[in-house]
């Protein structure tokens, strides 16, 4: 009996083997439950397997098909060491918090299944990621940091001093390296050389700090010296996606279970894992949070005293319940007064790989690089040895428009071309109309006409763009422009979400490029002829808006999304399109409010922003 299609969302392949596998063992598989990654490569499910092995009958077991990278090709084998690695030779810790084995690994082209069980065999554990948003999660998020620590770790070791920066550049590896994301991003977007050494980051007032990137020569970091970096078994890779937690919000919240030991290091540095988790929980809110939220939630994280009134109560009390975790560990040793200066080095260091991450947009991964240089200023400070020199103004990232030839290549090349498949459900509804053009616009147009030569390309067509009309239509205001661009990325939202998971078609992918392309060029020269009218809090709600419209064309340039890749990349590309519309609709609303503030000199109504003459309705 052919059962791989309860198991197509792994791709046609997977499924096949799958279903092989099953009819050569005699093991049969029932009853999957697609489990929340987070965000990560990885595809899991929960099944129940029946083995014709007496010894095992019927139990649990989560299926993982790897994610194709290198540190994937390793999880076996490093899952293997760490059930091995037993803490004082207790085997309870990888018996209790750690996935197992239950069958030999199977390669599939460039990666791995996996077919993984543990103790308990509770088939109502769920990643992390699935309660993110629940009353438990500052507690949830404690008692797992105080147990990798204390439970996993009481028999921490070092090997020795180390500098500042060299702790630093060991957590980031090779992300500083000049053709990696991090390098390439700082270059480009910030015009900021990885050998300045100190920074003011946002304005010419602002204090000088450390540049995060800058861990080579006589950086700051490397005239001071770490003398017991505190090392011991890690993950490597912790995060909401890789954690199984309890179902019912009331369970026990000491039941977890570690998953995805890709990158387990018996001798890592230790302040590495209860950071990056931290650091996931707070970029889950990021989004949803005003600039004055997100300052007061920077000095939070860095050991400031701030009031925090605009934090999130939940956030607030997660980043004080995980930062007090280790207390206990630690009143244990005498290297306690170590610990302060690692937590700070690792926040600098995770916050570096988020600012690395392509699915944040500009806005986020700003704000992690502040973070950055705020942790290194802040354990520079706690040390006696914050000495500022001259520092280069880095106002934030800079989103230039491409050229035309730049537009043809992102338009026409990047996205393979894509033939949509027989079960795919595009929205039946016409399209509506793409952003209109304030006129005269003063963009070429050469790259007008490239933008939307992407679908084109594919054999598709984009409904026909009379410029000329657009002008006439649409006053030259911004408050117009951006209700309008509301309205159409609303739809375009709308749009993507009567689509099956990763079936999203080249068509619809051209028109998200060609009106996120049109919609940066018309806030641009609105922008550019009212700038001196703006108060700087109008002027920041518009550049995200900027920031947001660019980080939609980037992901939906993203090869993900062709048929050509497993359907796990392709849904991922879908979910993170969806989540990266739903941010810029967030953007541009609260820029319309601000917008109305400025102008009123009263806090805008959340339910009614201003409305030109010529402007659509909302739709809906």
């Amino acid at each position: 009996m052919d059962g791989s299609h309860q198991f197509a969302r792994f791709g046609a392949r997977t499924a096949a083997l799958l279903d092989q596998w099953q009819q050569q063992n005699h093991r049969p598989l029932t009853a999957p439950a697609w489990l929340d990654t987070g965000g990560s490569g990885a595809s899991l499910a929960s099944v129940f397997v029946r083995d014709s092995d007496p010894g095992r009958t019927k139990r649990r077991m989560i299926i993982k098909l790897c994610s194709p990278d290198g540190d994937s090709s390793m999880e076996p084998g490093r899952l293997i060491a760490a059930r091995r690695s037993l803490p004082n030779g207790d085997p309870s810790f990888p018996r209790d918090h750690l996935v197992e084995q239950l069958y030999d690994p199977m390669p599939v082209d460039d990666a791995w299944l996996m077919f993984q069980g543990f103790a308990g065999n509770d088939e109502t554990m769920v990643t992390l990621s699935t309660v993110l948003r629940q009353r438990r999660m500052p507690g949830v998020a404690e008692r797992i940091t105080r147990s990798l620590l204390a439970d996993w770790n009481p028999d921490e070791k070092s090997d020795g001093e180390m500098t500042a920066a060299a702790f630093v550049s060991e957590l980031l590896d090779q992300r500083l390296e000049p053709a990696e994301p991090l390098a390439v991003w700082v270059r480009d977007k910030l015009n900021l050389g990885l050998e300045t050494a100190w920074i003011r980051p946002g304005r010419a007032n602002a204090a000088p700090l450390p540049n995060p990137v800058h861990l080579t020569g006589s950086c700051p970091l490397a005239e001071r010296t770490l003398d017991y970096p505190i090392r011991g078994r890690a993950h490597g890779d912790l995060h909401p996606g890789n954690i199984m937690v309890p179902k019912e919000p009331d369970a026990d919240i000491g039941r977890y279970v570690l998953i995805d030991l890709s990158r387990f290091d018996e001798r890592a540095l230790l302040a590495r894992d209860p950071m990056h988790l931290l650091l996931c929980l707070v970029a889950d809110f990021l989004p949803h949070m005003s600039d004055d939220a997100r300052a007061e939630l920077l000095d939070l994280l860095v050991g400031r005293d701030t009031p925090g009134l605009l934090i999130p109560q939940g956030l607030a009390r997660t980043v004080d319940e995980v930062r007090s975790a280790p207390d206990g560990w630690l009143q244990q040793r005498t290297i306690s007064g170590q610990w302060a200066g690692q937590w700070l080095l690792s926040m600098q260091a995770c916050a570096l790989m988020f600012t690395a991450r392509v699915r944040y947009d500009a806005r986020d991964r700003w704000w992690f690089f502040r973070l950055a240089a705020e942790a290194a200023g802040a354990y520079l400070r706690s040390v006696d040895a914050y000495e500022p020199g001259e520092a280069v103004l880095v106002p934030g990232p800079r989103e230039a428009e491409p050229t035309a030839v730049e537009a043809v290549v992102v338009a026409g090349v990047k996205l393979p071309q894509q033939v949509a498949p027989p079960e795919a459900k595009p929205a039946t509804g016409p399209a509506p109309d793409p952003v209109r053009i304030p006129g005269p616009s003063p963009a070429p147009m050469p790259l007008r006409e490239s933008v939307v030569s992407a679908p084109e390309a594919t054999g598709e067509s984009l409904p026909d763009t009379a410029a000329g009309t657009f002008a006439a239509e649409l006053p030259d205001t911004l408050p117009a422009l951006l209700i309008d661009l509301g309205n159409t990325f609303a739809d375009r939202l709308g749009e993507l979400r009567e689509y099956e998971a990763g079936s999203v078609t080249a068509r619809t992918l051209g028109l998200v490029r060609e009106q996120a392309d049109r919609g940066q060029a018309d806030l641009r020269t609105l922008l550019s002829s009212r700038h001196d009218t703006l108060g700087e809090e109008v002027r920041d709600r518009l550049d995200a808006v900027l920031g947001r419209l660019a980080h939609v064309t980037e992901v939906a340039n993203t090869p993900g999304f062709s048929y050509e890749q497993p359907f796990f990349l392709r849904d991922l590309a879908h979910r993170a399109l969806v989540v990266a519309l739903g941010t810029l609709l967030g953007s541009t609303r609260e820029a319309a409010l601000s917008l109305q503030a400025g102008r009123t000199g009263q806090a805008g109504q959340a339910t009614d922003p201003i409305r030109p003459e010529g402007a659509r309705a909302p739709s809906g």
